[in-house]
């Protein structure tokens, strides 16, 4: 199996989680909204939810405007006609604003509130106002009914000729259309128990808009519930396809990547790295969106309000935009750094937890505590300039936030004092700003967010865009191998000029028991993983059964090779799994036959729940040599018809050792068997024993036939044996 670029070397690729000085670009997007297709409907959905929400918002702050401004205080003032023709004359200047005329015996009213006034040339204005024809006084509006008018008769005088002006008006007086005109002067000396029921008709008015305030606010809360499930279920199912797909590729990663690659930062990769992405869909991106519209409506909507109290609110704004330009550029080189020692300490983690029976025999746990908190420290520190630059952005939004409400206090109340606006104006515009300001409040953390995301979406990517190993799926027949090896003048290398087997070449017919032997690092198990294709050969050629090991499907090929190794991999579950491995086909009855053919089962009857009994995580409560029988009764189930075994017997007690030299001889017959072996008793009845040294075949021939050499065989035995 001949690699591919580098001569066949496969290089390590994200051991180090380098950062990289790349701003997040649009194909990483462009790879997250793939995960987002399937669940489209989903996606629409909550984005029309989420524009209900924000219509609602909008629609609040307009309500309390008009409680206030037309049923709390008055900001209406009044113009007395005292003919048609100026009462025409007037509405037709000023007929865009649409201004309606009220006739009462005689006399024509116009009704003005602040916005009317402020369209209103000034001039015509004061005009109207010394002709006593505009009243200075604000007036509220009082249904014309006779409990009414005998409270009013009570206590003010019915202003039959009512001019405005400075002199202002004398009392109550008809408007025409049932309404009754009465200024806030005049309404004040009406005791307030009777003020109140004159008024019943504001009151009532008051409570729909309240009525109409609370079921707004009720809609809010269905469609923000209904918008945090359905995203967090779109959200959840990307994520567990996006989780599915980054651990299928790590499957399919070759070993050499596994080799060099610590464990837990490819765990941190496929667990919190994609937890980020997922806390990102489910509670940023679309308050993300809803946040830019509620941006964009709230300052159309105050544009048009009143543009100049608009203007002065958004003074600020500037400096903010900086800001935000300013903190995003910083955090993307942070987020990464924090992504980076977050997968360093995970990584040492994973190896010291593992390796915590060496680290305590060795007495190392003092100087492993010392590396692990400088890593954490590191972690720490990194997380710290993280926070740091969160705790420097919020204040100054918050601070900003405030001093925008302050310039509006100030122009608006100004303007209050001039009737150039209403209260329920500026009380409007402070909630559109506390509106305005609360997303960009709340950008920091969401930022934080999106970028620990974005972060954890390149390295997620960055991993699922590395080659995987060719497993030549379009050339599955499922082929049941006779068991021919051949190695052809084989060179192989792990690293570039560092050759590990040197121009080897041997033949193994079927059915043929073969022993490797030499002394460590002498290539024995490089060609079984050559053999089982694991690893990429850079010259020559290996055939099966006559064909090139590339014109197998990998899969056939490791169907048709069984290995035993000396460090047994038992998984978490029970026994009868560990032997099936998932493989259904296998019946309980030919679990236990395989078990009593290795010899297996006469350990594993006597525990207490035979082979459901559960065992730990690489088989921690099992002993060396039970894990081998496990391993045994494993590789005889799926009936391989090439069998490995790769220095297996190195740690079996003798009693264990004469169990699995019986069932060897069952599990060798018509197979070909390859043993490798330092112990030589496992190998003396080799049909042929090759003996390798520094990468290369130094002599071949069986057990008596390497004696008589008196060669490397014959050092090896007498060192043993002598």
């Amino acid at each position: 199996m001949k690699g591919g670029g580098d001569n066949g070397i496969v290089r390590p690729v994200i051991e180090q989680d380098e950062i990289k000085n790349r701003i997040f670009d649009r194909r990483l997007y462009g790879r997250l909204l793939h995960y987002l297709k399937p669940y489209i409907a989903g996606v629409i959905g909550s984005f029309l939810i989420v524009m209900v929400v924000s219509l609602a918002e909008l629609v609040q702050p307009l309500i309390q405007r008009r409680a206030i401004d037309d049923y709390i205080v008055s900001d209406k003032n009044i113009a007395v006609f005292q003919d048609e023709t100026t009462a025409n004359s007037f509405l037709n200047k000023y007929s865009y604003l649409n201004l309606k005329r009220l006739t009462y015996e005689g006399r024509y009213f116009v009704i003005l509130n602040s916005a009317d006034l402020n369209k209103i040339n000034q001039q015509d204005i004061l005009e109207f106002k010394n002709k006593g024809i505009i009243g200075e006084e604000k007036v509220f509006l009082i249904v014309d009914k006779p409990e009414n008018i005998q409270i009013l008769n009570k206590y003010l005088p019915e202003d039959q000729h009512p001019k405005g002006g400075k002199e202002g008006f004398k009392g109550w007086f008809r408007v025409g259309d049932g309404q009754i005109a009465i200024s806030r002067e005049q309404l004040n000396k009406v005791p307030k128990s009777e003020r109140f029921q004159l008024r019943n008709e504001a009151a009532n008015k008051l409570i729909w808009l309240a009525l109409a305030f609370l079921i707004i606010s009720i809609i809010r809360f269905i469609a923000g519930y209904f918008q945090v499930i359905i995203t967090t279920i779109f959200s959840q199912k990307a994520m567990n396809d996006l989780r599915h797909d980054a651990f299928a590729h790590l499957q399919k990663m070759p070993v050499k990547f596994f080799d060099v690659n610590p464990v837990g930062r490819l765990v941190t990769r496929v667990t919190n790295d994609i937890r980020a992405i997922d806390e990102m869909l489910s509670s940023g991106v679309i308050t993300i969106i809803q946040d830019i519209i509620m941006i964009i409506a709230i300052v159309v909507l105050m544009l048009l309000l009143n543009w100049k109290l608009a203007l002065v609110s958004f003074a600020i704004l500037p400096g903010v935009v900086w800001v935000i330009v300013i903190f995003r550029k910083r955090t993307r080189p942070v987020y990464r750094e924090v992504r980076k020692h977050l997968a360093a300490v995970n990584a040492t983690l994973n190896e010291h937890i593992s390796g915590q029976k060496i680290i305590k025999l060795f007495n190392q746990y003092k100087r492993k505590r010392e590396e692990f908190a400088r890593i954490n420290q590191e972690y720490y520190n990194a997380s710290m300039k993280q926070m740091k630059l969160f705790a420097f952005f919020r204040p100054i939004i918050h601070v900003s936030s405030q001093i925008a409400v302050a310039l509006l206090i100030w122009y608006g109340g100004g303007q209050i004092l001039r009737n150039a606006i209403t209260i329920g104006l500026l009380m409007a515009f402070t909630q559109y700003i506390s509106k305005l300001f609360q997303p960009i409040d709340d950008f920091s953390e969401k930022f934080n967010v999106l970028q620990g995301a974005l972060a954890g979406a390149e390295r997620i990517f960055d991993l699922m865009e590395l080659d995987p190993e060719d497993y030549r799926e379009h050339l599955k027949t499922g082929i049941r191998l006779q068991g021919a090896i051949e190695f052809k003048n084989v060179w192989l290398a792990y690293n570039p000029d560092e050759w590990v087997l040197k121009d080897v070449s041997f033949k193994i017919e079927p059915g043929e028991k073969i022993a490797l032997v030499g002394h460590t690092g002498s290539g024995k198990t490089s060609i079984v993983n050559l053999i089982l294709g694991m690893y990429p050969y850079q010259k020559g050629n290996i055939l099966l059964d006559g064909k090139p090991l590339e014109s197998y499907a990998v899969e056939d090929i490791r169907k048709n090779v069984g290995i035993v190794q000396q460090d047994v991999f038992i998984f978490s579950g029970n026994i009868r799994d560990n032997i099936a491995l998932n493989n259904k086909q296998l019946s309980k009855e030919q679990i236990i036959q395989v078990a009593k053919y290795v010899n297996a089962d006469k350990f594993i009857s006597k525990l207490p729940l035979g082979y459901d009994e559960p065992v730990m995580e690489r088989g921690a409560t099992l002993s060396t040599g039970q894990r081998q029988l496990i391993a045994f009764a494993r590789v005889l189930a799926y009936d391989p018809a090439i069998f490995i075994l790769d220095e297996a017997t190195s740690n079996i007690d003798t009693e264990t050792e004469l169990l699995i030299q019986d069932a060897l001889q069952k599990i060798m017959h018509n197979r070909t068997s390859i043993v490798i072996a330092h112990r030589l008793s496992t190998i003396q009845n080799s049909d042929r024993i090759i003996v390798l040294h520094k990468g290369v075949i130094v002599e071949e021939g069986s057990h008596f036939e390497l004696l008589e050499k008196k060669g490397l065989y014959y050092d090896l035995y007498r060192l043993q044996y002598t």
